[in-house]
């Protein structure tokens, strides 16, 4: 019994040596910094850049739509908010938090899209988003679930 004991024992220091512990504080603020540095890349032409924060098999949920599924779907989608007049997106991420485990996470925060209106009048809509960050074998962080939804009560994303 004493054997076994002693064996349950060092079987379960090795385990608890061999768990990495994660800074779910430090990886939040990578979050945070990750969706600031996108928005800013949607702000551009650069439509490979908007593509390399989502996963290959990201969803996008926008308001009426059906889901966007996959990075061709997602090309196909940038492609065509490009043609829209007068279209402009751009969002603040306002608080993420990551997993114990340090392999999923998620932001919540506030976007804005702008378009001209039948009359060539420029519109905003305003809107409160998550976004679900998966990380990756090589350490880097993906949008994996990208949501939002119309906020009426929002002026700004500041």
């Amino acid at each position: 019994m004493k054997k076994l004991l002693l064996i349950f024992t060092v079987l379960l220091g090795i385990y608890g040596c061999a768990r990495q512990s994660v800074d779910q504080e430090a990886e939040a603020e990578k979050i945070m910094e990750l969706s600031r540095e996108w928005a800013k890349s949607a702000q551009t032409t650069d439509i490979e850049k908007v593509l390399s924060y989502w996963s290959d098999d990201a969803v996008v949920m926008a308001p009426g739509q059906p889901p966007t599924i996959g990075k061709e779907a997602l090309r196909k989608m940038l492609e065509m908010n490009a043609t829209i007049p007068g279209f402009e997106v751009n969002w603040e991420p306002k608080a993420a938090y990551v997993s114990e485990s340090g392999d999923l996470a998620y932001s919540i925060g506030v976007n804005y899209m702008k378009m001209l209106d039948s009359l060539g009048n420029k519109i905003t809509i305003f809107n409160k988003a998550v976004e679900v960050w998966k990380k990756q074998d090589d350490g880097s962080w993906k949008c994996v679930v990208d949501i939002f939804n119309q906020d009426p009560t929002l002026t700004s994303i500041k």
